[in-house]
């Protein structure tokens, strides 16, 4: 598995797993596990979480305020990263927190219960981590995930059946936003009058 050291921005993405908090002396970074690297970023999880969701085009409190929106939960809400790849994590415990890791459970191939009232997590590239959450309050955070996907995805089809003709997330290859204008300067450095009735 590759791992880097020292990076200083980190976007989630698909194959992202897992963001772990890392002490480094006094400083807190993140220790981030993805399907074939694991790196070492200068921000906290929650900084780069936010981070991740103004790169998709939102900010942090607005995908918190979707989840409120879809399923009722604001205490360790889960959120959608990007709906376009449904990317989906949760906190296991505040995002204020120090402590706090945020799991991508659409790579989780098993968990169980742990020694100590932990967690035992396995991931689809077999890599495991342990928790120190209880398998309950684990359980809990990955049903609020599997409602925040499903009530997301019901909304998606009741807009796909109400306009079965639109694209969802991109406008077709033939989409042209307007017509083009060709441009001629005189010598000058003056719009002819032709162009400028165009």
């Amino acid at each position: 598995m590759k791992k880097t050291q020292g990076q200083q921005i980190y976007e989630v993405n698909p194959r992202t797993m897992i963001i772990l908090p890392y002490r480094v002396g006094g400083s807190l970074y993140s220790e981030v596990l993805e399907l074939g690297s694991h790196s070492i970023s200068k921000f906290t999880p929650f900084e780069l979480i936010k981070t991740s969701c103004k790169y998709f085009g939102a900010n942090y409190d607005g995908r918190r305020e979707g989840t409120r929106h879809l399923i009722g939960i604001t205490h360790k809400p889960p959120i959608i990263i990007d709906p376009i790849s449904f990317t989906y994590v949760f906190p296991t415990t505040s995002p204020l927190n120090p402590h706090c890791v945020w799991v991508f459970p659409q790579h989780i191939k098993d968990y169980r219960a742990a020694d100590n009232n932990r967690t035992y997590i396995q991931f689809t590239n077999s890599e495991s981590v342990i928790l120190d959450l209880s398998l309950s309050s684990f359980n809990n955070q990955i049903a609020r995930t599997s409602m925040l996907h499903m009530k997301f995805s019901q909304k998606m089809r009741k807009v796909e059946a109400k306009f079965p003709n639109a694209p969802m997330f991109f406008s077709p290859p033939s989409f042209i936003a307007e017509n083009q204008m060709n441009y001629h300067f005189s010598s000058h450095n003056e719009f002819s009058a032709e162009d400028a009735e165009e």
